[in-house]
């Protein structure tokens, strides 16, 4: 018996994502902070929360509305692919972007919401207020 490979016809609604795993290249690590215990005024890093590899880039004018709001002097928005249940992010959570460019940077989590293009991501506008 010979088999024959009968090619499958390519579904026309298919379209390729826009983001692929090269593009998820910039190490992030979301942890939360807590009021130090000793008589020193501050906080301290409680524990990391998530870490993953993410899409970074200029918040979307949209973005820059919210950002306004808030008072931030600089944003950046990333895109992760969505956890679910491992991570849900917050607002009193924060963010350290591991790339050179943003070096020393503690940036608070602003606003954050699935991907409406894509449902596998998910949206998140970092902040730095001070």
């Amino acid at each position: 018996m010979i088999w024959q490979v009968i090619p499958l016809p390519i579904n026309p609604n298919y379209k390729k994502s826009e983001i692929v795993a090269g593009d998820l290249n910039t190490p992030v690590t979301f942890f939360e902070f807590a009021p130090s215990d000793g008589p020193d005024p501050g906080e301290e890093e409680i524990n990391n929360l998530y870490a993953c590899t993410c899409l970074a880039y200029n918040p979307s004018s949209k973005d820059r509305e919210i950002l306004s709001a808030k008072g931030t002097k600089e944003a950046i928005t990333i895109k992760i692919r969505d956890p679910y249940t491992d991570y849900l992010p917050s607002n009193q959570h924060k963010a350290v972007l591991d790339d050179y460019r943003y070096k020393g940077k503690v940036w608070d989590v602003v606003d954050f919401a699935p991907d409406l293009e894509n449902n596998q991501f998910l949206k998140i506008i970092l902040g730095v207020t001070s």
